[in-house]
């Protein structure tokens, strides 16, 4: 329900994919009897983690250890192997030569406007980055993702999987199965540990060279470096992070799951099961080690309708998919909350990619949310009342009297109502992505699914006493409107005319019948829908503009409104009407206080006629924009992480060790907890 169709073209090359992504040569039933039982968790102290990681960085390459001191041979000022790339400067080809003869191939794109970051991008078991750049979920998404980073100013590094590897530039390189990854386990001898070298060495070799030749070869000193990948790229993103804590934000897309829930297509090559590397860690404990230390997290991506692996066709066992993956995601979250909530871990399954692929879904709401910070983590209703997802995946509410488990597995951020239908309404994601809805009345708490899958978090507001609006994105990237009231619900209903769209809308009233949706679309604008009746007939309009992240928005007390996002020049901008029928206007806030700068999603409120932006400065600090007759800026002072959640009683953040933070326009207090 609310999926979109795969796209023919999908289709065609998943189903080759299905066939060459891992070299399956034995039964699936053979080579399941063999694999390692790897649901233990060994990793409980931070000795642990260093122990582990050394043993692993041991086994790959012996008593030498980790590359050091070795560089790529590099093609500067190379052409691109990937075409229709935007806010592209330069790319360089490196190339890694290797033992035994052994080479791996790597391009360096550099943005023209820079953030100066850098995102390493893997491929699997496909040879080029040059696939399908339409606006669907066509192709395996290494173009789109490629483009969108470079968009948003990061640098990449694409990275290829060993021998498998066909581009064009002024370097003709082919290499598309002279030996199998399992043929190279078996054919090839090493004087030092293990052939699952020739799987990492080029990503340590190449953050070498990124690390030390900035001047010499004129690219960026980057801040910091990130990492991801799909399938079997995705599996060395996964195994990297485990052993060097260099990379800060690892996001694998159906790269892995666990070995004791692996059956037919989800084997996989020699390197993803091989019981003496599995040993020391398995897959459980690679998830722990790639999250675990100051600032760092992993976002699992997992596609379920993949047709070649880790989606739930492919799962066999006695409990759900769901409840299997959920199952091992609250072990590895409660292994990291025992070493202190050092890092963070979360699993998000696609509800929209149709295939095996990066979805738009996965590359906008989860790839560049977690890169730009532009994810909020709190659902703020009062300057009192918070509502988040806590470390065991629960629905927590904090309230006056202090933290409240409601019991209630959810992912996400969940959106809150005060006093309109019960006590506190709250709309979440089950971890089925499945829409639903908790209410207490203060003598404890319910909650009901609400028909249909959404692909983003839930916004809500109320219209009128006894009635609350509902509006997600469904997998078909359409917006959905729901309402709730004190007699019952009115199921989901498309909201016509509206373009499809990307990450989570924003919802405002003006007045009983009036709602106004703001949202991200396709062409990164700002989309605005409003309705002009009951039941609801849409007028839907493009707003134009360019933005990173999401959008936020107000309605005034005489109907104007006011929608806030953050430009690519990292400035926060106003799109204003103000009335029915006047133009809408654009204005920077930035240049009208100082041009400041701003970093994530705004988030904005109104009381009275003061409006309220509340953001993350690029140096991390929670500021403010507010407008009082006219436009001033204040810095906050204190770090937070993500994008924070206004309300008309101040703001509310998660501070850099995961736990709730309040400011209250005067004042600072800390409500502890973690919760991501």
């Amino acid at each position: 329900m609310l999926h979109s169709s795969p796209h023919p073209r999908c289709r065609v090359i998943a189903s080759v994919l299905a066939g060459v992504l891992f070299s399956v040569t034995r039964s699936a039933e053979a080579q399941k009897a063999k694999l390692l039982d790897d649901r233990q968790l060994t990793i409980r102290s931070a000795e642990d983690v260093s122990k582990k990681r050394q043993e692993l960085i041991n086994f790959i390459w012996g008593s030498p250890g980790m590359p050091a001191g070795k560089l790529p041979v590099v093609e500067k000022h190379d052409k691109s192997p990937v075409r229709g790339l935007n806010n592209l400067d330069r790319v360089d080809t490196l190339t890694i030569v290797m033992e035994a003869g052994q080479k791996s191939y790597a391009h360096h794109f550099i943005p023209r406007r820079k953030n100066n970051r850098l995102v390493i991008l893997h491929h699997g078991h496909a040879p080029s980055f040059d696939d399908d750049p339409v606006p669907t979920d066509a192709g395996y998404g290494m173009q789109r993702t490629i483009d969108a980073l470079l968009t948003d100013g990061y640098s990449v590094l694409a990275a290829y999987m060993p021998h498998i590897v066909k581009f064009r530039t002024r370097l003709t390189v082919e290499d598309t199965g002279s030996i199998s990854h399992d043929g190279m386990f078996k054919q090839i001898q090493v004087k030092n540990g293990s052939v699952m070298k020739f799987f990492l060495e080029p990503v340590a070799v190449c953050l070498h060279y990124l690390k030390t030749r900035h001047a010499a070869d004129e690219f960026p000193v980057y801040q910091d470096y990130s990492m991801i990948g799909l399938s079997g790229g995705g599996w060395t993103t996964t195994v990297y992070a485990a052993i060097d804590p260099t990379i800060k934000l690892s996001i694998p897309v159906a790269g892995s799951i666990p070995l004791y829930l692996r059956f037919g297509g989800s084997i996989g090559d020699t390197e993803q099961t091989l019981s003496s590397f599995y040993q020391i860690a398995g897959y459980p404990d690679l998830y722990v080690l790639g999250s675990h230390g100051p600032g760092r997290k992993q976002v699992q991506i997992l596609n379920r309708r993949d047709d070649c692996c880790f989606g739930e066709k492919q799962h066999r066992g006695k409990v759900s998919y769901d409840d299997a993956l959920r199952e091992y995601e609250g072990r590895v979250r409660l292994a990291l909350y025992n070493l202190g909530a050092k890092g963070f871990f979360r699993l998000e399954i696609d509800e929209a990619a149709p295939a095996h692929m990066i979805s738009w879904n996965a590359l906008v709401n989860t790839i560049l949310a977690e890169l730009n910070g532009g994810r909020s983590y709190v659902g703020g209703v009062s300057g009192t009342d918070a509502f988040v997802r806590g470390s065991n995946g629960h629905l927590w509410h904090h309230g006056p009297r202090g933290w409240q488990d409601t019991g209630f597995p959810m992912v996400g951020v969940p959106a809150a109502v005060k006093g309109a239908v019960n006590a506190f309404d709250v709309i979440y994601r089950h971890p089925r992505n499945q829409l639903m809805h908790a209410s207490t009345n203060g003598a404890g708490w319910n909650s009901h699914p609400l028909t249909g899958v959404i692909i983003t978090d839930p916004a809500a507001v109320s219209t009128e006493k006894g009635k609350i609006d509902i509006v997600a994105f469904g997998g078909n990237y359409q917006l959905y409107h729901w309402r709730l009231t004190d007699k019952g619900v009115i199921p989901f209903q498309l909201v016509g005319g509206s373009k499809p769209g990307l990450g989570n809308p924003a919802l405002v009233s003006r007045g009983p019948k009036q709602l106004d949706i703001f949202y991200r679309g396709f062409d990164r604008g700002l989309h605005h829908v409003q309705s002009t009746g009951d039941p609801a007939p849409w007028k839907s309009e493009s707003l134009g503009g360019t933005m990173l992240d999401f959008p936020t928005a107000v309605a005034l007390p005489d109907g104007a409104l006011r929608a806030y996002v953050r430009d690519q020049n990292s400035e926060l901008v106003e799109a204003a009407r103000a009335g029915k029928d006047a133009p809408w206007q654009w204005t920077s806030i930035s240049h009208l206080t100082g041009d400041q700068l701003i970093a994530g999603s705004p988030s904005a409120s109104v009381q009275g006629r003061v409006v309220r932006v509340h953001v993350r400065t690029p140096a991390a600090s929670l500021s403010t924009f507010t407008f009082e007759n006219k436009w001033r800026f204040a810095d906050h002072g204190r770090s937070i992480t993500g994008s924070p959640t206004s309300t008309p009683g101040g703001a509310f953040a998660r501070s850099a060790s995961g736990g709730l933070l309040l400011y209250d326009g005067a004042k600072w207090f800390s409500r502890d907890g973690i919760f991501d």
